[in-house]
């Protein structure tokens, strides 16, 4: 089966690493590099920056404070939020309390950032300097008692077009591995590849693939500092998302 890119392209891969579809087609069903560097930088970022990605979300929510006040937000886990399809509060079995209105992706986009149930939080976007909602989602006339997955939400997140520094990793990524790929070596992962001493026959190739590797690896960490990795480690606090 063809890989479909999401965030870059052949073009895009070989502008950035200097090959060409002679020397390694990223296109080709047998490597599917694009995939693989694709699949890779959602790990590492441990969200997706495509359109419109569905997810159901199950949030547990806190005791009261000190001063006996319940909690009325919680954090989604994913963003940019694009729309909220569905927000209830469900009881010990699961079963629906209440449920709160919905917020389309037609008024996320035109600004609306509230209901008459709750508002949703906005901040600016780095990756596209823009405000877009957060994922905080603060209720207007309801608390929510202690309970372990008693709130429902299920919602959408991504980018309607792929931010340019999403693009430029992704080809970077796929950059290194087709560089990797055609110098005969092997790739697990960024920072963790292996190149083989190459015979002379090869003349300058294995001395610029070497160079564009370190370059491109360079600029694929300098922008994962900018758009975010995924924690590698949980820490738990006694601090709250009130």
């Amino acid at each position: 089966m063809v890989y479909t890119a999401k965030y870059t392209d052949a073009n895009s891969v070989y502008k950035k690493s200097g090959l060409s579809a002679t020397e390694c087609d990223v296109t080709a069903n047998d490597s599917q590099l694009i995939a693989e560097a694709e699949g890779e930088l959602e790990l590492i970022c441990g969200r997706k920056f495509s359109d419109a990605n569905s997810i159901t979300e199950y949030l547990s929510t806190k005791d009261k404070d000190i001063l006996g006040n319940a909690q009325t937000s919680i954090q989604l886990n994913h963003f940019p939020v694009q729309s909220v399809t569905g927000f209830e509060l469900l009881d010990a079995s699961g079963n629906s309390i209440v449920s709160f209105s919905a917020l389309t992706s037609v008024q996320i986009a035109a600004g609306t950032f509230q209901t008459s149930d709750y508002w949703v939080g906005v901040s600016n976007d780095p990756l596209t300097n823009t405000v877009v909602p957060n994922g905080k989602i603060t209720l207007k006339a309801y608390t929510i008692p202690k309970g372990t997955n008693n709130v429902k939400v299920a919602y959408t997140y991504g980018y309607a077009t792929v931010p340019t520094p999403v693009k430029n990793l992704a080809s970077c990524l796929t950059g290194i591995r087709a560089w990797v790929n055609f110098l005969g070596g092997s790739y697990n992962r960024l920072n963790s590849y292996s190149i083989p001493q190459q015979t002379v026959d090869k003349g300058d190739f294995y001395a610029r693939g070497t160079k564009m590797i370190e370059l491109l690896e360079k600029e694929a960490l300098d922008l994962l500092d900018r758009i975010g990795r995924k924690p590698r480690t949980m820490i738990l606090a006694t601090g709250s998302d009130r």
